[in-house]
Parts: structure tokens; sequence; C-alpha cells
């Protein structure tokens, strides 16, 4: 089954059919393992594996929790081509916000590899997610305007304007502003 979706002079097939070999192509591409997606996901193995293989349907919900992890837009997850760019423009950037943390994230994907860049800020205030983030990769923070306080492990961090931190994969870590003033970074990772 296939749709067209309209955006802006173009049009795009949205191609129901091979979602599954979609979703493991680019989980392979993140450099996620089907265990990887268990942990993130909830859920089982055997249906994430039958989902990929195409045994299975996914509900609009479960579609919803994958896109979540493997950090792509539901259209661009249902179009059949990858979105290629060599330049995004400061109001096309996703945003996505996590009132939790008082946190913006805006990602930067230009499609061409597994490289990604996001634009973090963080409002002052109190951060009420205590739990830390862990990923299956490295990745590298560049504090652009403020303060950040980072625990890596059980070491915590406070930067400055142009400091930057190295994350290695499966460390746990999360950040927060302690100041009274924005902070803004720049975070570079690469999903194999």
């Amino acid at each position: 089954m296939q749709n067209k979706e309209r955006t802006g002079n173009d049009m795009k097939e949205l191609d129901l059919s091979g979602i599954g070999e979609r979703i493991s192509r680019i989980r392979k591409e993140r450099g996620l393992t089907l265990k990887d997606m268990v942990a993130y996901t909830g859920f089982s193995a055997g249906y994430l594996s039958n989902l990929e293989t195409g045994k299975t349907s996914p509900t609009l919900e479960n579609l919803r929790m994958i896109t979540g992890v493997l950090e792509v837009d539901l259209i661009q997850l249902l179009t059949s081509e990858k979105t290629r760019r060599d330049v995004i423009r400061a109001d096309e950037i996703k945003v996505n916000r996590y009132e939790e943390e008082n946190m913006e994230v805006g990602i930067i994907e230009f499609g061409y590899d597994a490289q990604m860049y996001e634009l973090i800020r963080i409002e002052p205030g109190e951060c009420r997610k205590k739990e830390c983030y862990k990923h299956v990769y490295s990745e590298v923070c560049t504090v652009l305007e403020g303060e950040l306080t980072i625990q890596l492990n059980e070491q915590i961090y406070h930067l400055n304007k142009h400091d930057s931190i190295y994350i290695p994969a499966n460390a746990p870590h999360r950040m927060w502003n302690e100041s009274s003033e924005p902070t803004l970074s720049y975070w570079i990772y690469r999903k194999k």
C-alpha cells in the first residue's frame, strides 16, 4: 500500500510495505543490535525480529517508540528513500522538548551517514529527571554558551563556555544547568 505525502513542492512515496526492512536497516546504521532495541523499547526480541522480517505489523504506538529509539521522524521511516541534505536551515531543525529536564534538543542529520549532531539548550532550574542516559555510542559535547554540569559515571564536571567533554559508549551520564542563564551545547556522535 502506498500513499503520497505532500511536502512543499515535492511528493514522497509513503511505502507501508517493507517497513520492517527499513527499521532493520536504520537500526544497523545506528549501530544498534536487537538486544539494544529490547533494552530501549521493552519489546521482546521475538516481536522485533518478526517485525523486521515482515512477519508482524507494528501498531502506531510501537512505531512511535521505535522511531524515538532510532531518532528518526515517523515520515522518514515511512518514506522509501533516505533524504540527504547539504544545508539544514535553523528553522528546519527538528526540536524535541523534554520538560522534566528543562531541555530542548535540536537534531541535525544530513542523511549521508550515521554522524549525528545536536544543539541542546537547557534552561536554568531543577532537573526533575534523576536517571542517567546510557548509549551504545560515544559522544562529544562542547558548551557554546553558559555553564553545564554533567555527571559521568560517579564524577561531576562543571563545564564553561568552550569546554568539551568526551563520553565513552555505555557510560552512564546526565546533565543539568545550575546557573541562572540558559546553556547551549553542541553534541556530536556517530551511530554506526
